[in-house]
């Protein structure tokens, strides 16, 4: 099952340019919190510039219930989600991807709750402000967002 699981990770990994881990801030603003089984769970992270283009700056393996990373305030950040699975049995592989643009305010934390059981995934981040005020739910938006922002 082993040598299945590397695969099935080379294949997932294989759709990042580089395929590199992401070398993420020393604050860590975005704690994500996994719940994941039959699949295999990363986050891709893009740098967004002002023309809307996305730069990959890396990976980070969900594989532990918390994972905490650090991404730049202030600046906009394409964040992909992808659980990848593989039923040896049955023959099947997959992948699924949940992705959103996130532009992280200074000193705030953002709480992103993943989960994937039974070929259901769910997605969902909180923010709560960095002056201790009330916790909103982020809205998941794509990059047509950006370019409908202009930018």
């Amino acid at each position: 099952m082993r040598p299945l699981i590397c695969l099935l990770s080379a294949a997932l990994l294989a759709g990042c340019a580089g395929a590199s881990r992401y070398a993420d801030l020393p604050e860590k603003n975005l704690v994500v919190r996994a719940q994941v089984s039959e699949a295999r769970a990363v986050l891709g992270v893009h740098a967004v510039d002002s023309q809307c283009k996305l730069t990959y700056e890396g990976f980070v393996d969900l594989d532990q219930p918390v994972t905490q990373v650090g991404i730049p305030a202030g600046r906009m950040s394409y964040l992909v989600f992808e659980f990848a699975t593989s039923s040896f049995w049955r023959g099947q592989r997959g992948s699924v991807r949940q992705e959103t643009l996130l532009r992280p305010r200074p000193g705030a934390v953002y709480e992103v709750r993943v989960t994937y059981k039974d070929d259901l995934y769910d997605l969902a981040i909180q923010e709560t402000p960095a002056r201790g005020g009330r916790a909103r739910e982020v809205v998941l938006t794509g990059l047509g967002a950006c370019r409908r922002q202009g930018g």
